[in-house]
């Protein structure tokens, strides 16, 4: 990790179940076999953030130091980090006000996910040390963003409206002077598709997109002559695929094959570890394992993905925050469809032997995986140390 030493965060929140785990693939506990995909969990990225920060509360010692907001989506994370004296400035631990009374003696962590340039202005106004843990694979769909506005091309992002990655990046473009729009599904970029090639009208545009994923001033006539495609990313890579290819569709027959080479780009700024940590879920889920049991926190883009994996395999399968979401005859986890976090009876199949496939977001500690795949094998009567 060239400058940043990573060993003291994998010790923090190592479990010696899951290395053993990760070693061997699959493990059998009684009647029921545990499987593990061969890439999970914490990636690069989030290590490196991680690190970053545990520098910075070394060099800073005695100085007031604050998270603009999650350092990363997992909750157990960000409350060790509370517990170490890092204070929040957003968020569901904020202090009000503290925003407005930062000084130069104020250190600020901007999360791997980035951050809005009107808040980077602010910390700088202010006088704050800025330590910046932006992924680098964040950062890389932002360089493509800005050779998107030099080169006159409005920017389609695969993502989320409201996550702070997707945020980061509409407020680059809009500080450049450049326009924007968000596309959260492959729904969402049929329509526009139609929009593109003349056969929906605008208003079948703002209505399937909320008001939020447009640039301000936003008009489709102008702004959709030349559009150039990244992706958050944390997506899910086989759907930005699907995406690029429509919206090449749609360009191609609007403007003809050879023009469309002019008016059209796309580039995959999907991560690294997000694509292989998907391709290892694939690979798990087509074994058709009993259930499948995904960790990670619920505002976790990576994780959201990684339990779809498991539905379009066709397994029964669950997006957990960790072990407290396991009950006896009830699991609490995040419906897909809708979003909302659920609490479901008859979540654990009877049969024995029982095969039970994990997985874990980018930003999901092996401790927390470890305590969540114990509290399966107790349920199941079982024990991790059979």
């Amino acid at each position: 990790m060239s400058q940043f030493d990573a060993t003291e965060v994998r010790l923090t929140w190592r479990s010696p179940l899951v290395e053993r785990l990760r070693q061997q693939g699959a493990l059998r506990f009684g009647a029921v076999e545990i499987v593990l995909p061969r890439s999970f969990g914490f990636c690069w990225g989030v290590d490196r953030a991680l690190a970053m920060v545990e520098d910075a509360r070394r060099e800073h010692a005695g100085r007031p130091l604050w998270l603009i907001s999650s350092i990363i989506h997992n909750p157990r994370v960000n409350q060790d980090l509370r517990q170490k004296g890092v204070r929040f400035l957003r968020g569901e631990h904020a202090e009000p006000g503290a925003w407005d009374r930062l000084s130069e003696t104020d250190v600020v962590i901007v999360p791997a996910f980035s951050a809005l340039v009107e808040d980077l202005q602010h910390l700088a106004a202010r006088g704050a040390t800025i330590v910046d843990t932006t992924c680098p694979w964040v950062i890389k769909p932002h360089k493509r963003t800005l050779k998107y506005v030099k080169d006159g091309f409005t920017t389609v992002i695969h993502g989320t409206v409201g996550h702070e990655e997707t945020e980061a990046t509409c407020s680059l473009i809009a500080h450049e002077g450049g326009e924007y729009l968000v596309v959260y599904s492959l729904a969402q970029a049929e329509v526009l598709a139609r929009l593109i090639e003349g056969g929906a009208p605008v208003e079948a545009l703002r209505a399937a997109l909320p008001a939020r994923a447009f640039s301000p001033g936003f008009d489709p006539a102008r702004h959709l002559r030349r559009v150039g495609l990244i992706n958050q990313t944390t997506m899910l890579a086989s759907e930005s695929r699907a995406i690029g290819d429509r919206l090449l569709a749609a360009v191609t027959r609007r403007d003809g094959a050879s023009a469309a080479a002019e008016s059209f780009r796309d580039f995959d700024t999907i991560c690294r570890a997000t694509q292989d940590n998907q391709d290892a879920a694939q690979a798990v889920a087509d074994t058709r394992p009993d259930l499948y049991l995904v960790v990670g926190g619920y505002d976790s883009s990576n994780t959201k993905n990684l339990a779809r994996v498991g539905d379009a395999a066709g397994v029964p399968s669950h997006h957990i925050e960790g072990p407290e979401c396991l009950e006896a005859g009830f699991i609490t986890h995040r419906e897909r469809a809708s979003g909302k976090i659920v609490r479901e009876s008859g979540w654990l199949p009877a049969q024995r032997p029982l095969r039970v496939a994990f997985s874990a977001g980018a930003s999901t500690p092996d401790a927390l995986l470890g305590e969540t795949i114990e509290r399966l094998l107790q349920l199941a009567g079982e024990s991790a140390a059979d």
